[in-house]
């Protein structure tokens, strides 16, 4: 959305302010929710960036090079994140919109002061918030093949949909069960 800030803003009367240096967090785990995912062009391949706006309102930032022609390393461990991240959310990831509002728990480093650059605090693992240690393989959940089948399937299955749906939305068989239902309630 853009918009005309006359009689909004006024650049003359706005007020200076000082460059505000935020403190690093220390080392350690934090949870947090991912608030925005863009996909990025970079001079070796493409890279995801990620914003994690972690419980204590702080943000730390993470790049996965999911495509890098220079680092084979580099685009292993984007990988990995990016499997990670979405075996943790039961979700199988194929757009960036499907990282947006994924819950993690990031342990979070330190990077040293590199050339002009100041210390900046890096992601440097993603885990289950939940404290799971290894997570089950993610598949997409099969459909039941009859009424009768899913009358006799488990009521919530820990396999995701391809798209992300959780199980109480996925769409209903659509044959219904023969026997009539009571759908009178007493008053």
């Amino acid at each position: 959305m853009s918009g005309n800030l006359s009689g909004l803003y006024d650049h003359n009367s706005a007020p200076d302010l000082e460059d505000r240096q935020f403190e690093l967090l220390p080392p350690g785990d934090y949870d947090g929710d991912i608030v925005k995912a863009e996909l990025r062009e970079t001079r070796s391949g493409n890279m995801i960036a990620l914003d994690i706006k972690l419980d204590n309102n702080r943000h730390v930032f993470d790049n996965l090079n999911i495509v890098c022609r220079t680092s084979a390393k580099a685009e292993e461990i984007a990988r990995g994140s990016l499997k990670r991240i979405g075996q943790i959310n039961n979700r199988i990831i194929q757009d960036t919109q499907d990282l947006v509002l994924c819950r993690v728990r990031v342990q979070v480093g330190v990077q040293p002061p590199q050339g002009n650059y100041e210390a900046r605090n890096v992601v440097k693992f993603y885990k289950d918030p939940n404290g799971a240690t290894a997570s089950a393989p993610v598949r997409p959940a099969a459909r039941p093949a009859t009424a009768s089948a899913a009358r006799t399937a488990p009521a919530a299955s820990a396999a995701p949909q391809a798209n992300g749906a959780r199980s109480w939305m996925r769409s209903q068989p659509a044959q219904q069960a023969a026997a009539p239902i009571d759908d009178e309630i007493p008053f």
